[in-house]
């Protein structure tokens, strides 16, 4: 991007046209206070740029003191007017590269791209075998995107690009390079009113001269352990966030520590969700410096960018069909070919299923017991509405989803014929006037 230094240019036209100053008067006596002379200001570095009307405005240039990446904020992403409301719908965060390499198939089958002179030189790295004996060198250079969400309260962090390289006497040379192109950076979550997203892009850099050796792939080590100890199930619940946050945690902590000496760059941006409509929220475009000296911003190597958006919102974790509401406004699911075992057993936690977490967590078995035998419709809507809550609650679940687990425990072998004939019926409770609203409820999940 060009800029121009717009005062510059009128102080050399006015010299070149004005005629010879009269000789300037004897300067006053020094003052105190307000009677003071004011310095003129120094000239203003200014850059243009092209509004979406289509009007050109030159602005004052704001100086960059992030050398290594640039962050773009797009808020209409979560919020335009005529996005598709995401309220009691399900989304997750995800992260794609925008390098078009990654997308070419057909340039990267023929061989286009590695044919051509590579960008990063090992040798340039590598020391000799005097430097190795002499002293040990470790360096890290990594982008990582941080998100912390608001209702439902979970943090993720993931690596977006690493490269390493250690060298000293025990173990001679390595290198490594991690790039991640596309993944998800949570799992599915519930949007509520006031859910919002804090997003920090980190650029670290470390130069250790003392370190005593290791593996290059530290950050590599450090993500698989941050793997195996982050939750398998699909969707963000009460019982899953923590660990997925103890699994950010431990990343974030364990490179911090790694990079406890180190320059550190941070972009942090936060954002409502309300509507979706597509675009990303947020673009980074990062850049490394040379791995013999990290603290040259001069001649930096481009890695490219990424777009962070979120995935287009559905309206059940048990199934993707939908049919319109009633009015036609909106997509509620279809339920119809849906089993009911598969409901009771999709997953909390780790061994956690909504079938046991019915059981045991919510402890209904003796009400249940009693229900099964007495068929009476106040114990009915007791179980029904704890039901509701506890996955509406605990499991992050939306309304629709909540009644068809409540729809499919109460068709299930734990409760008897009496029992199921009390908890389907609409009148029993908020969540089964729910499920009964949906088309095609009579027949209900297929148990």
């Amino acid at each position: 991007m060009r800029f121009v230094t717009m005062a510059s240019f009128g102080f050399l036209a006015a010299c070149a046209t004005q005629p010879e100053p009269a000789p300037a008067p004897a300067s006053p006596a020094p003052t105190r206070g307000l009677g003071e002379p004011v310095m003129e200001s120094a000239p203003v570095d200014v850059e243009e740029y092209v509004t979406e009307s289509g009007r050109t405005l030159a602005v004052e240039r704001v100086k960059d003191f992030l050398p290594f990446i640039d962050v773009a904020m797009n808020p209409q992403a979560a919020s335009a007017q005529w996005g598709m409301p995401m309220e009691d719908h399900y989304t997750r965060l995800k992260i794609e590269t925008l390098n078009p390499k990654a997308s070419d198939m057909q340039g990267t089958a023929s061989g286009a791209y590695t044919n051509r002179e590579a960008d990063r030189d090992y040798r340039k790295e590598s020391r000799g075998w005097l430097s190795r004996m002499m002293s040990s060198k470790t360096v890290n250079r990594t982008l990582l995107a941080e998100f912390d969400l608001s209702r439902p309260d979970v943090k993720a962090t993931q690596a977006l690009f690493s490269a390493s390289f250690s060298s000293n006497r025990q173990d001679g040379e390595s290198w490594s390079t991690d790039q991640s192109l596309a993944l998800y950076a949570t799992p599915w979550f519930k949007v509520s009113p006031n859910t919002t997203v804090t997003t920090k892009l980190r650029m670290q850099l470390a130069d250790q001269r003392e370190s005593t050796g290791g593996s290059a792939n530290v950050l590599g080590a450090l993500t698989n352990a941050a793997t195996l100890i982050a939750p398998t199930t699909p969707l963000v619940t009460y019982f899953s966030a923590p660990a997925l946050t103890d699994a950010s945690n431990y990343l974030d902590s364990s490179v911090s520590t790694l990079f406890g000496r180190a320059i550190t760059e941070q972009s942090t941006g936060t954002m409502a969700l309300k509507t979706w409509d597509g675009q990303p929220l947020l673009v980074v475009y990062a850049a490394m410096p040379d791995a013999r000296d990290i603290r040259k911003t001069k001649d930096r190597d481009m890695l490219g960018g990424w777009a962070i958006s979120l995935e287009e919102p559905i309206v059940s974790m048990f199934t993707r069909a939908t049919q319109p509401s009633e009015d036609g406004s909106a997509e509620w699911p279809d339920y119809s070919n849906v089993n009911g075992a598969d409901v009771l057993a999709f997953e909390m936690d780790k061994n956690l299923s909504i079938y046991t977490y019915i059981i045991s967590n919510l402890g209904l078995s003796d009400r249940i017991a009693d229900l099964n035998t007495t068929g009476d419709p106040d114990l009915a809507r007791q179980i029904c509405n704890r039901i509701d809550r506890g996955l509406t609650g605990d499991g992050g679940f939306n309304a629709w989803d909540a009644a068809a687990g409540v729809y499919a425990a109460a068709t299930s072998d734990m409760m008897t014929e009496l029992a199921q004939g009390v908890m389907t019926r609409a009148e029993t409770c908020a969540a089964m006037a729910r499920y009964h609203k949906l088309a095609g409820s009579s027949d209900g999940p297929n148990v």
